[in-house]
């Protein structure tokens, strides 16, 4: 029987679509009716300039600029923004290439608590914590890229960042995402990733890092936002729209009130980077969700998290426009059952909208702890909503037909070479376990799931070595370190 048919429309994976074309384009009216109307407080004068210069309305409130951009400024800037990404890697083997339907996964960031991998007590993030997560983020084949995910708590905080970029570009090989601080620190990162790629030239046809940059809600571009962005972009650099809406606190209670702000926000953003660069590459970031008004505290486990993340990740796609969502950190204080839970509760649903990105993994604490077990659960987690989403390819060659017809009523396919020249395409449980409970308290002397996370993940980081630098590029890099320390210090260290 021939099962090829001419023009047969396929689905390509397993997808969740929400929203219609109709409300795509109202919330869209509603973000631009923020910007032209309400408009949004500046509070560097050189962004203000910038953006009266390229067309927006400008007036002094206070100290600061109300800036109210035109919608014709929003759809030039959404027309010339780079519409596909690639999240370059020391290791070319490990580039990351955002585009429609291509799903990424790393951890949380910036998270000053870590649940120590040896005493199990909770304590502040040191650097060599850094070092340590790095590299265990660098083995993680399913985890994208590498976010700055904990805090260097020892160092001097004005220099916590460039000490955290030292430990990312050392340990780890992947694209990197990092909040900047301020152009003296972007200006010394961007010399240490030369020096990582041997040189400026490179760095600018593989800009191995991004520059996340934070509207501060409701409605701000503060001077570190609007400084590290235009430092970042006039270097070559990559930036991210980061958004942070709480419902009921800086944003709307309602959802929609609390997108269509973050979704102003993030525009904002778009504008002012496409007037510094235009063509520039921009993605946009959101870790909008509740504030929970029983406690006032931010509720990252909860169902509404994924729901916002879900709208953005929709929006993304309506403009063309990269995505990096949180999701998947958890309230919880332990790597527990709730800490699964509301991985996955979150998790799978931004994944299935087809957001590019999506960081949350190892999270615990509402993005305040980092835990080691729950990395190594989380992306055992990922690897398996990868599989469900890239869906049942359905044609001649996966039907196996033919094969079937060999086998026959009543007999086995265990034995077949096709079987096993195909057994690694199934999913595989590495710390998930699927043994009878007889070989699994013979294999594991009975310990959870959890212990097992914490010994893979000590295992991995004693053993994985990071993708080599360039040529001399580790004493360089240690030297800019020092200068920069100096200048942050007035004295050497």
């Amino acid at each position: 029987m021939a099962m090829i048919r001419n023009g047969l429309t396929s689905a390509a994976g397993m997808g969740l679509n929400i929203f219609s074309q109709d409300e795509l384009e109202t919330i869209h009216k509603g973000a631009c009716h923020i910007l032209k109307h309400t408009g949004v407080i500046v509070e560097m004068e050189e962004a203000a300039e910038r953006l009266s210069s390229a067309g927006a309305r400008v007036s002094k409130k206070g100290s600061n600029w109300l800036v109210k951009i035109p919608e014709w400024m929003v759809t030039d800037s959404i027309s010339s923004v780079a519409k596909s990404v690639t999240y370059y890697a020391r290791d070319p083997k490990k580039d990351f290439y955002m585009e429609k339907g291509h799903v990424g996964f790393s951890t949380f960031g910036e998270q000053v608590n870590v649940i120590d991998l040896d005493t199990r007590k909770c304590r502040n993030t040191i650097k060599e914590d850094c070092n340590n997560i790095y590299s265990l983020v660098d083995a993680l084949d399913g985890l994208a890229w590498c976010q700055r995910t904990v805090c260097p708590g020892d160092q001097r905080a004005a220099s916590q960042a460039v000490h955290n970029f030292h430990s990312l570009i050392t340990y780890n090989s992947k694209h990197i995402t990092i909040g900047m601080v301020d152009k003296r620190s972007v200006a010394t990162m961007v010399k240490m990733a030369a020096a990582a790629m041997g040189g400026m030239d490179q760095l600018r046809e593989r800009p191995i890092c991004t520059c996340s940059c934070c509207v501060t809600s409701p409605l701000t571009l503060v001077p570190q936002f609007c400084e590290t962005l235009i430092a970042a972009l006039e270097a070559g650099i990559n930036v991210d729209i980061m958004a942070m809406a709480l419902s009921g606190g800086t944003g709307p209670v309602t959802l929609a009130g609390t997108i269509v702000q973050t979704l102003a926000e993030q525009l904002s953003g778009l504008v002012l980077a496409q007037i510094v660069k235009k063509g520039s590459s921009v993605s946009f970031g959101s870790c909008s969700t509740i504030m929970d008004l029983k406690t006032g505290l931010t509720s990252v486990g909860a169902p509404e998290w994924s729901m916002v993340g879900t709208a953005i990740a929709r929006m993304s796609q309506y403009y063309g426009i990269p995505c990096r969502i949180g999701a998947g950190v958890s309230d919880s204080k332990v790597p527990d059952a709730q800490a699964g839970y509301e991985f996955t509760l979150n998790a799978l649903p931004i994944a299935l909208s087809g957001a590019n990105m999506i960081f949350g993994a190892g999270g615990l604490e509402t993005g305040l702890t980092f835990d080691y077990a729950k990395l190594i659960m989380d992306h055992e987690c990922i690897t398996n909503i990868l599989k469900l989403i890239s869906g049942v390819k359905v044609d001649h060659e996966s039907m196996v037909l033919d094969l079937i017809d060999e086998i026959g009523p009543g007999g086995t396919y265990l034995t077949h070479p096709h079987t096993f020249q195909r057994t690694r395409s199934q999913s595989q449980a590495v710390v998930f376990d699927r043994k009878p409970r007889a070989q699994w308290l013979q294999s594991s002397k009975g310990k959870d799931i959890t212990e097992m996370a914490y010994e893979k993940a000590r295992q991995i980081i004693d053993n994985h070595k990071p993708f080599a630098l360039a040529a001399g590029a580790d004493g360089t890099i240690k030297d800019l370190l020092e200068e920069f320390e100096a200048d942050v210090t007035g004295k050497v260290i």
